[in-house]
């Protein structure tokens, strides 16, 4: 059992893989919503086995996040989390430092047997698994309403953020639901995440 530090600003997303890792996995899990977040968790003693940083939140700057946790945690190995294809920034991740690029894609076996690989002190860079192109074509408006449910926002709070009307998000929620052929908005959230779309 290790303890990881997983950062990432999609509560849905992050939820989801830390359930995997903490039931299945059996690890112990610290959990951060941005770079920030989890540069203040280090800084107060937090001591991890294993960092995974989303690529896109808040902080990351690029490859900057992945030197930030770097210099504060010599000899660990950081990680990427992405929904987007790995092959485009591999070269500058590994440069960066990175000891991998986990896609938001894999299915639970795989997410556990990239963080086994990680904490065993290999790198692991996932295969080129984007967006599937026979997948749902969502709108901007609809990607965008389900990037707030994987944050766990409210429609009130969606409606406030999007500036419209809360019985529009409701319709773009129920679209989103149809398209990725989902029970309920936390289900849409994780569909989305296996799809790639978030």
């Amino acid at each position: 059992m290790a303890l990881i530090l997983l950062a990432d600003d999609h509560l849905l997303v992050r939820d989801a893989i830390a359930m995997v890792l903490s039931e299945m996995g059996r690890h112990d899990l610290i959990l951060a919503d941005s770079v920030c977040s989890a540069v203040e968790m280090v800084d107060a003693g937090r001591r991890p086995e294993l960092v995974i940083l989303d690529f896109r939140m808040p902080g990351m700057a690029g490859l900057a996040g992945v030197r930030r946790m770097r210099d504060r945690l010599p000899g660990v190995p950081v990680a990427l989390l992405s929904g987007t294809p790995a092959g485009a920034i591999a070269p500058d991740a590994l440069a960066a430092g990175a000891a991998g690029f986990i896609s938001k894609t894999l299915l639970p076996a795989g997410l556990l047997g990239a963080v086994d690989q990680l904490l065993a002190g290999q790198t692991y860079f996932a295969p080129d698994a984007g967006p599937d192109p026979e997948g749902p074509a969502l709108t901007r408006r609809e990607y965008q309403v389900l990037r707030g449910l994987a944050n766990g926002l409210a429609n009130k709070e969606i409606a406030r953020d999007l500036e419209i009307s809360e019985v529009t998000v409701k319709l773009h929620v129920q679209s989103v639901c149809r398209k990725l052929d989902a029970r309920n908005r936390t289900h849409a959230a994780i569909m989305a995440m296996r799809l790639g779309l978030l």
